[in-house]
């Protein structure tokens, strides 16, 4: 979708919503019980790879099932903030209720259900990059309510509203700073709901950061990823390279293989996924069975064993509900 532009859009009928989800957003299964009377409007613009989306529709319900997610798709956290009305999410065995002022948090590389009685939303597409959290804050991601009126979300709260009712002021020349803004505050709320510490977040070279963690996203399962390697594709120095992610209050090599860690983590919880474990260590650079065992043991609390198994229980358990 192209950065420089507000699209506007206004739909009548579910077919040509469940079309235009799908071409904006992620193919979703949309139902409703007024396929013919069924009217949305989506308002939507792009600005530093965060996708966002003013949506006002009729009473609907959409999905991510298993087979849509075979269709593709970058990897993003959705946030999703309520400006009018009420909605539900489920992911997993949680759901989240939002009034409101509320907003909620799920992966869109898994599966989840979304219900929507009338009303109006705030939804960003955020690449799971820009995100600066601990591993453990991914693993508990899925619909995770932040009430808007307590704690940092009660500060968050206004600050979504007001993008969503200012979506073309993204285009202007502080449109960038403000959506990393917007995305910090997000984590903090993250941090302080879970009980973490959120890594701050120096917007110092941070267009340079971006690109970096870009092309390291890109190349997570080569086994020769380098912060030699990656200072020399990016022409700065390995003495630059660091000094970025100090910035950030990590490491490369801490960050490269938090990432790692967090893509097997999703290989092993989706079901599709039968690989042993040991080939989902090497996809994603871990060459050595133990080692990834250990790290993966040390991030999440479990075995890379007994965390497949685990998933796999919640999975069957809700496919037999």
């Amino acid at each position: 979708m192209d950065e420089q532009r507000l699209v506007e859009l206004d739909i009548r009928g579910v077919e040509e919503w469940r079309s235009t989800v799908t071409s904006l957003l992620l193919p979703l299964a949309i139902e409703t019980d007024d396929p013919d009377g069924f009217r949305a409007s989506i308002r939507t613009v792009t600005v530093g790879g965060v996708r966002v989306y003013r949506i006002s529709a009729s009473s609907h319900r959409s999905a991510r099932t298993e087979r849509l997610l075979t269709s593709g798709g970058d990897p993003f956290y959705a946030v999703v903030h309520q400006v009018a009305g009420t909605s539900r999410i489920h992911q997993f065995e949680n759901s989240a209720d939002l009034v409101e002022g509320d907003f909620a948090l799920y992966d869109t590389t898994s599966p989840y259900r979304r219900e929507f009685p009338e009303g109006t939303t705030l939804v960003m597409l955020v690449p799971q990059q820009l995100l600066n959290l601990p591993p453990r804050a991914f693993a508990q991601i899925a619909a995770l309510r932040i009430p808007g009126d307590r704690g940092i979300g009660a500060i968050a709260s206004p600050l979504l509203g007001g993008v969503a009712a200012n979506l073309p002021a993204l285009l202007g020349p502080g449109g960038r700073a403000i959506m990393q803004s917007v995305v910090d505050v997000i984590g903090a709320c993250v941090a302080e709901l879970l009980g973490i510490t959120a890594p701050t977040r120096s917007h110092t070279h941070l267009e340079l950061l971006m690109q970096v963690r870009e092309y390291i996203m890109g190349r997570l399962g080569e086994t020769d990823l380098t912060p030699q390697r990656i200072a020399e594709e990016h022409f700065i120095s390995v003495r630059t390279l660091h000094s970025l992610f100090k910035e950030q209050g990590t490491t490369v090599a801490t960050w490269i293989r938090e990432r790692r860690l967090e893509m097997a983590r999703r290989d092993l919880i989706d079901p599709l996924c039968t690989d042993p474990i040991r080939l989902i260590g090497e996809r994603w650079g871990f060459v050595d069975a133990t080692h990834f065992s250990n790290a993966f043991r040390l991030a999440y609390g479990a075995s890379p064993r007994s965390y497949r198994q685990a998933a796999q229980a919640v999975s069957q358990r809700a496919g037999d509900a």
